[in-house]
């Protein structure tokens, strides 16, 4: 008796492929049964995907923030140093109690101004490294001569600044004088913070 040949396209075959078909999709059915396979832990969600956007938003604003904060810092530590580099140091500039003054009515002389009064300079300590120093000044004479000393105050070395400045014309008929008084204000660098030869320590 002889074997039959089996062949994939016969009836019988096409029978077999359709059952192993079944019968591999059935047991593809139990095993995720059989394990719980969760797929929707795998693909995330479009409300999670929103969620993450947010975060990331939320993580560049607080970086931005931060960078902000440090260029801020930099600038203001930078502004400070120059501060510091600007302001009378005694062990250069002499005693501020001598020289203020002494500068003051150089100046003028060279606008001759009539000071009518010039107080001792005082002295408030602002932190650790500074501290302020301060005169008042008043003076009556023509405009054009006040404006001159103003200049020349503002441009001298140590920096110097007026904290406030009054004036209100003479009242005299015919008078081209303007009363004027202000004070006169500059840092200085604190002894203990200098290296002795006006540098910073």
């Amino acid at each position: 008796m002889s074997k039959a040949k089996f062949s994939i396209h016969s009836p019988e075959g096409r029978k077999l492929v359709v059952f192993c078909g079944f019968a591999l999709v059935f047991s593809a059915t139990v095993l995720l049964l059989s394990f719980d396979v969760n797929f929707a832990g795998l693909i995330p969600s479009q409300e999670r995907l929103d969620d993450l956007r947010r975060e990331e938003k939320k993580a560049l604003a607080a970086w931005k923030a931060v960078e902000a904060r440090q260029q801020e810092q930099a600038l203001t530590e930078e502004l400070y140093k120059k501060l510091l580099e600007s302001a009378w140091v005694e062990a250069k500039d002499g005693s501020p109690d001598v020289e203020i003054p002494k500068q003051i009515n150089s100046l003028a002389k060279k606008y001759e101004l009539e000071l009518s009064g010039v107080s001792a300079v005082r002295r408030t300590r602002i932190n650790n490294e500074l501290s302020a120093l301060e005169m008042d000044v008043n003076t009556a004479a023509p405009l054009a001569a006040l404006t001159g000393f103003w200049r020349d105050v503002r441009v001298q070395k140590p920096e110097r600044t007026w904290k406030r400045m009054d004036f209100r014309p003479e009242t005299v008929q015919n008078s081209d004088r303007v009363f004027f008084s202000g004070t006169l204000r500059i840092l200085l660098r604190e002894p203990d913070m200098t290296d002795g030869k006006g540098g910073v320590r």
